[in-house]
């Protein structure tokens, strides 16, 4: 970060209380807050925190009426001012600028530990040496991978059929005419409140997906639960009207439902990565399984047809295998863990070459920045 870059804790030096909502959140902005923050936080949240923190949106959690609204807690500042900077180096550098780049991301910093740095995968030498050791004081490590079995994410197939029932949660196993994958909880379109079913788009092998049939997975066989809505290729998500009787429910199947109460921000996964928190997921085939965040914000191009931004990683290879794809990673909602769990993201791939172990996905931030909709 460079030395006049402003500090999010100079709030603190700021006469909160006395000003308009209008310069309030201007306020935030020209200090480092990103545009989140400044339209959910408050003079009274900066009040409760301390002189060496600042307040931040971690998620949104449902209400009773059904709408999502913002879960703030406190952070150290330092660490905070460190994570944006990071984001924004990581912006800065574009590293597909660079052929041989397979991805990059962000691996935040620690509570009083190690500080962000942006992590890059590339497939040859040359492309080594031309990425910097840093930028903007945050440090890029660079890591050679072997691209020699390179494809599209792992095609699916079928697991152990689901209790079929009309509300469905995620977590069953799904299926689209050609391949297998598993369901994601259920997708609100906050424009109209008309919840969707919801995979991975690749499920249904193709960008025109449109119209396409869903079927969810019984003894009995395949049974249609909705026709295809929209897909998003580049987020690899895909949204699907329920059809036939069947709706979606906010929760995940794991031996009991786990009740879904909405998702993490980017702030939010950055704070459980550096307190060491732990995703969990459900996937048709692999079952339940946990893991530690290792990146976010990460771009890939060169795994896939198109380039893919927004991507959390997390766990470990081993943890997912085909027929997982669009299942969500989840933790318990620090505000109130006894009510239910807050979604990290989708999960659409694991790692398949040497040098890397982990599961990757689009984050359900960048869902929601880009397509509207929220878990």
């Amino acid at each position: 970060m460079h030395d006049d870059t402003p500090r999010t804790g100079s709030i603190h030096g700021e006469a909160v209380t006395t000003m308009g909502r209008r310069r309030f959140m201007d306020t935030l902005r020209s200090l480092g807050f990103g545009a989140l923050s400044a339209s959910f936080l408050t003079a009274d949240d900066v009040q409760a925190a301390s002189r060496d923190e600042v307040p931040v949106v971690y998620g949104f959690g449902r209400n009773d009426e059904g709408e999502l609204e913002p879960h703030r807690k406190t952070v150290p500042a330092d660490w905070y001012d460190d994570f944006r900077g990071a984001i924004a180096a990581h912006r800065r550098l574009d590293v597909f600028d660079h052929d041989g780049v397979a991805n990059s991301a962000v691996e935040p910093g620690e509570y009083a530990g190690k500080n962000a740095a942006i992590r890059v995968e590339v497939t040859d030498d040359e492309a080594h040496g031309a990425l910097p050791e840093e930028i903007d004081h945050v440090p890029v490590e660079v890591r050679r991978v072997d691209a020699s079995d390179r494809h599209d994410a792992p095609g699916d197939s079928p697991g152990s059929p689901p209790v079929l029932a009309k509300g469905l949660p995620g977590g069953v196993g799904i299926a689209s005419d050609e391949l297998y994958g598993t369901l994601a909880p259920a997708l609100r379109n906050p424009s109209d409140g008309v919840l969707y079913f919801a995979t991975s788009n690749h499920v249904f092998e193709g960008d025109r997906t449109r119209g396409d049939s869903l079927y969810v997975t019984a003894k009995s066989g395949k049974q249609a639960i909705g026709t295809v809505h929209e897909g998003f290729p580049r987020s690899d998500v895909v949204c699907v009207r329920p059809a036939n009787g069947y709706w979606p429910l906010h929760s995940i199947r794991n031996g009991t439902d786990i009740d879904v109460r909405g998702q993490f921000t980017k702030a939010g996964l950055a704070d459980l990565k550096a307190a060491g928190k732990r995703l969990e997921k459900v996937g048709m085939r692999s079952g339940h399984s946990t893991g530690k965040i290792q990146a976010i914000d990460g771009v890939t191009c060169a795994y896939g047809a198109i380039c893919k931004r927004g991507q959390l990683k997390w766990g470990r290879e081993s943890d997912f295998t085909d027929g997982d794809s669009g299942s969500v990673n989840y933790a318990p909602d620090p505000e109130s863990p006894e009510d239910g769990v807050l979604v990290g993201g989708l999960n659409n791939a694991r790692t398949w070459w040497p040098g890397e172990n982990y599961i990757w996905g689009t984050a359900g931030y960048r869902i929601t920045e880009q397509h509207g909709y929220t878990f």
